[in-house]
């Protein structure tokens, strides 16, 4: 029997299904950060107790331990853990402010904008009635 001869296949039809035929690429490691002026998320927790001066929750002032950190713009919104865009929040609060994150976000930012500029009286969660002094 004789052998038959492979058809030539056309160069623009060899791209039409190249996609089927290709192996799956193992995602590249993400590379850890090495700048020493990187933010990693202990720095940023250090620097907003440094900004609060303590440590302690911005909302209803239950001191640390176990605080969390809380992005005020979320990540899925392109936040990131910076110190001008965290905050300190006991469990509790932090639930709270996730059940309403359109009532909450301008408030928080508000209060870290007034922080940074020195002037905590004029922040709107100090008029928060149900905070504990």
């Amino acid at each position: 029997m004789l052998a038959k001869k492979k058809k030539t296949v056309q160069p623009w039809r060899l791209n039409i299904l190249s996609h089927h035929n290709r192996k799956e690429q193992p995602k590249a490691k993400r590379e850890r950060n090495t700048d020493p002026e990187y933010m990693t998320k202990e720095k940023v927790r250090q620097a907003v107790i440094e900004r609060e001066g303590g440590n302690w929750c911005v909302l209803s002032g239950v001191p640390g331990p176990g605080l969390e950190l809380h992005r005020i713009v979320y990540g899925s919104q392109g936040g990131k853990y910076e110190t001008d865009n965290c905050i300190l929040l006991s469990a509790d609060m932090h639930r709270l402010v996730h059940s309403s994150k359109k009532t909450w976000m301008p408030i928080l930012q508000d209060h870290v904008h007034c922080m940074k500029l020195g002037m905590p009286e004029k922040s709107p969660i100090q008029r928060i009635p149900h905070r504990e002094e």
